[in-house]
């Protein structure tokens, strides 16, 4: 079937029009995509949707435009979009739909309100991907730059993620104006000027008689814009067309639009002028409504007539279009004070039933110019409505009117806080600032508390860590609230931590042992905080108890963050690895919720855990999802990609390793963090060692495991010690190696477990030469404690002593373990070390050709491993927050690169987590 003609109005565009064109084919068959237009007001991104619904004439076409007057109403842009979708969305199961539902304000709606914005968003990608099933969609976005932060958040949420749908997403940007609307991931165009040619060719079609030196005047100042080109001829004299009257002065081009608008607006009507505030004010597009608001005011019935022939607006199915943004803004910011009140109180008046609650008190506030408590009221009421439906932006704003029209200091002052919270949880990290200082100095008790410690949690995530824990320490004294005061103590040194200031998480902890714990989770908090502090302080058999004290806390912890702070205790306390059972719980109830705002931090700590464990594959496909997720939800990535430096870093994938630790040491030196900056180093230091550079390992590692430093973190310091006694044996710098020894020798008989006593034999069989053979039974006897990774170099190192000692026959049965198990891992580099000295031995090591797991990216081994544990494909895609398409598109590829057709042969592949270590 060909395709339909290219609509006459657009002129030129060939590069704009074969990507649009390349886009839509690829969603013709079946595959999805996002593409984001960015220019200038007026440069022709409208007009490249229109061509793009004229292009799809299969596909159902859903719209929707921002207008900056609508940003504060929570969901707005999102309702227009999905509106012809109602049946689809109410037929969803609840679990998949509700929280949608209920956040636009959809009647017979079930779901469940929740803290986490980014719910509403997976279950739009889940709402759009089952009408895609029927017919092809393509989503159209105009003005996105003004759509209410809920309504962007989850157009782009779901935007990144079709794959396998039908699918299209086409999203235009106004640049220049306030605020940096960001589409991270999405492919982008930059729509410019039109070249002289097609320029010229536009200016031809307005029909106009111009003279050649107006024509090139005109041509020069629209600087290729096609509106300004349509336009400009319009607003001009014949004379001055024919060159017999002199033009107008130049002035910038959007301003002079704007201008022309506002004098074609000028010479309308009275009645229509004032009918066209209404209709610029009104956030329904509904006709019916304006029409009644005109007639609270008096005016005629066809006052919007003569708009309509002036082509300004057109009505079309009860709905009033403006024919450009600009000239919508230019009706609304033109008016007077008096006529834009007036229109709003208006409106106010007409908009009944409960569906309208929250766009009648915005008019009534709009309209409102004296201090009003029952408006404030009201408006409050109406943020408290938001942040249930997790619209925490439009929450803010409505908070921060009502607090302008407060009559009280003591209701603005509590009003602010709430509305600095608000934007806090609507990623406003500045202006959430600026409100809390505000709110402040008029602040005290629990107010003064809470805004405390938001201040303190903004300073820890923008960075300035120090700042953060002092600010935080002083919320903690502010609290009345023993459960609160813990939750602001363990925030304050998380940041202590991570600084490696141990000075400050002690009087941190002195904080937390005065509270009386009321529950659990108190206690699990306050055992957490002590113990960290013990651990900075070189107090390791005190760190140890109430580390473990913490990790028992753990078998009632009920909530994912609580399951985060047990697994860490227990990894620490125990080793790497050993919280892992508390981390992939979290992670599933984190999924099950709907917390995505917590899923990286789970994310993480099953990672790490992962790692300790030997359970490499899904480490790095749970950092790669938890660098993604933090990445979209601007939290910090540092974490995630230290663990994926150490996976590529035990793989031998060196270049990308260092890559992922320069990036992290960048973001450590500008919040300060030693941890982060250690984890990096750490990884850079085995890559070293794993290519057969000790001498440069030694100098990576030296100072992570230097305990004297000021920023020696224990946690990083003391995994890291064995691989830096190897590195310095290596390299010939005994005295050091001999001195680390002594150190990690302490920390083992201060917080013994067999795993640590199993890496302390093996770094004793390094350097004591006539015992060495004893220290190597040891770390054999005892390396079933450890990961696969440290077993299998505990077993080379060995089979190597052996080896050069002539004793091949001893050697070979290491050797050949060792191999065996680096294979497994994919630690190639070593493995071939271990071949190499298995062959010296007059053995050849058995030759293992890449497996077919090895070929699965970390998302499709996410998805196979997930389907072996009996989830359905709507199950895995309500965990991995993708559509059931894509999963069966991801599951379709693992098949066919295993060679299997159903998910029982996929069972035999045994991918599953690995067992947590023993302590």
């Amino acid at each position: 079937m060909p395709r339909p003609p290219m609509p006459p109005a657009l002129v030129g565009r060939e590069r704009e029009r074969a990507q649009i064109d390349g886009l839509l084919a690829r969603t013709a068959e079946g595959e999805g995509g996002a593409l984001v237009l960015r220019g200038q007001p007026g440069i022709g991104k409208t007009a490249l949707l229109e061509y793009a619904a004229a292009r799809a004439p299969g596909a159902l076409v859903l719209r929707t435009t921002g207008f900056e007057h609508e940003s504060a109403l929570a969901f707005a842009g999102l309702y227009g979009l999905v509106s012809p979708l109602t049946d689809t969305l109410l037929a969803m199961p609840p679990e998949r739909s509700g929280t949608l539902a209920a956040a636009i304000g959809l009647s017979g709606a079930t779901g469940e309100a929740v803290s986490d914005r980014f719910r509403v968003a997976a279950q739009l990608m889940m709402l759009l991907a089952s009408a895609a099933e029927r017919r092809p969609l393509l989503i159209l976005v105009d003005d996105a730059q003004w759509l209410d932060r809920p309504s962007s958040d989850a157009v782009l949420f779901a935007a990144r993620r079709f794959r396998a749908e039908p699918v299209a997403v086409l999203i235009a940007v106004r640049d220049g104006e306030p605020g940096d609307f960001t589409t991270p991931g999405l492919e982008e165009i930059l729509v410019e000027g039109l070249p002289e040619p097609d320029a010229a060719a536009l200016l031809t079609v307005t029909g106009k008689d111009v003279a050649p030196a107006v024509r090139a005047r005109l041509l020069a100042e629209a600087h290729g814009n096609p509106l300004a080109l349509i336009e400009i001829p319009g607003s001009l004299s014949e004379a001055q067309l024919r060159g017999d009257e002199p033009l107008p002065e130049t002035i910038p081009l959007t301003p002079r639009i704007r201008r022309m608008f506002h004098e074609r607006i000028g010479r309308l009507p009275e009645a229509t002028r004032t009918a066209l505030v209404l209709a610029a004010a009104d956030n329904t597009g509904d006709a019916a409504v304006v029409l009644r608001a005109a007639a609270v005011l008096n005016l005629p019935d066809d006052a919007l007539d003569a708009a309509e022939h002036a082509a300004l607006i057109h009505t079309r199915g009860g709905r009033i279009t403006f024919r450009h943004p600009l000239v919508r803004a230019a009706i609304y910011d033109g008016a007077t004070l008096s006529r834009r009140r007036g229109a709003h109180a208006a409106l106010a008046r007409v908009l009944r039933g409960e569906e309208n609650t929250d766009r009648r008190v915005w008019h009534q506030a709009l309209a409102a110019v004296e201090n009003d408590e029952q408006i404030a009221a009201a408006l409050e009421e109406s943020a408290h409505r938001a942040t249930r439906r997790a619209a925490h932006a439009p929450a803010a704003a409505a908070l921060l009117r009502a607090a302008e029209l407060s009559t009280g200091e003591g209701r603005r002052t509590l009003r602010l806080a709430a509305a600095a919270e608000a934007l806090w949880a609507a990623g406003r990290a500045d202006r959430a600032r600026a409100v809390a200082s505000r709110a402040l100095a008029n602040a005290d008790g629990e107010p003064s508390a809470r805004l405390l410690r938001l201040g303190g949690i903004i300073e820890a995530r923008a960075g300035h860590l120090r700042n953060a824990c002092d600010q935080l320490l002083e919320a903690a004294q502010a609290s009345r609230d023993p459960s609160g005061a813990l939750e602001t103590l363990i925030e304050a040194a998380g940041s202590a931590f991570f600084l490696g200031d141990a000075g400050r998480l002690g009087v941190l902890a002195e904080h937390a042992a005065a509270i009386t714990p009321r529950t659990d989770r108190d206690r699990l908090i306050a055992f957490l905080v002590r113990g960290h502090a013990k651990l900075l302080a070189g107090a390791y058999e005190q760190a140890q108890d109430l580390l473990g004290a913490a990790a028992e806390q753990a078998g009632r912890a009920d909530d994912p963050r609580a399951l985060v702070w047990a697994a860490r205790a227990e990894s620490i306390a125990h080793g790497m690895g050993a919280g892992l059972a508390h981390a992939e719980r979290a992670v599933r109830l984190a999924r099950r919720q709907g917390l995505i705002s917590l899923l990286p931090i789970a994310l993480a700590q099953q990672s790490a855990d992962l790692i300790g464990a030997g359970g490499y594959d899904l480490a790095y496909a749970a950092a790669e999802e938890g660098e993604r997720l933090a990445a979209e939800l601007g939290q910090g990535r540092a974490t995630h990609l230290d663990h994926l430096a150490m996976v590529e870093a035990v793989r031998g994938r060196y270049d990308e390793a260092r890559a992922h630790a320069d990036e992290v040491l960048v973001l450590a030196q500008r919040n300060g963090s030693a941890y982060h900056a250690a984890l990096a180093r750490w990884a850079v230091g085995c890559a070293e060692l794993g290519a057969g550079r000790p001498a440069e390992a030694a100098e990576r590692l030296l100072p992570v495991t230097a305990v004297g430093n000021p920023g020696f973190n224990p946690v990083v310091g003391f995994a890291a010690m064995p691989d830096a006694i190897e590195a310095t044996i290596r390299s010939g710098r005994r005295d050091e190696a001999e001195r680390l020894t002594r150190t990690f020798a302490a920390w083992v008989a201060a917080a013994p477990t067999d795993a640590r006593r199993a890496l302390l034999a093996r770094c004793q069989a390094l350097l004591d030469e006539r015992s060495a053979q004893e220290h190597y039974e040891n770390a054999v006897r005892l390396a079933a404690a450890l990961s696969p990774w440290e077993r299998a170099r505990s077993e080379l190192l060995y089979g190597e002593w052996l080896r050069r000692r002539r004793r091949r026959r001893e050697a070979r049965p290491h050797l050949r373990a060792a191999h065996e198990l680096l294979t497994g891992i994919g630690a190639r580099p070593l493995a071939e070390r271990a071949a190499a000295e298995l062959r010296a031995t007059g053995e050849t090591a058995a030759r293992t050709a890449p497996g077919a797991i090895d070929r699965l990216t970390p998302q499709e081994l996410q998805i196979a491993t997930l389907a072996t544990q009996g989830l359905t494909n709507p199950e895995i895609a309500d965990q991995l927050f993708l559509s059931p398409r894509t999963i069966d598109y991801h599951l379709h590829k693992v098949f066919t690169k295993l060679g299997i057709a159903s998910r029982t042969q996929l069972v035999r592949y045994g991918l599953t987590r690995p067992a947590d270590p023993s302590p």
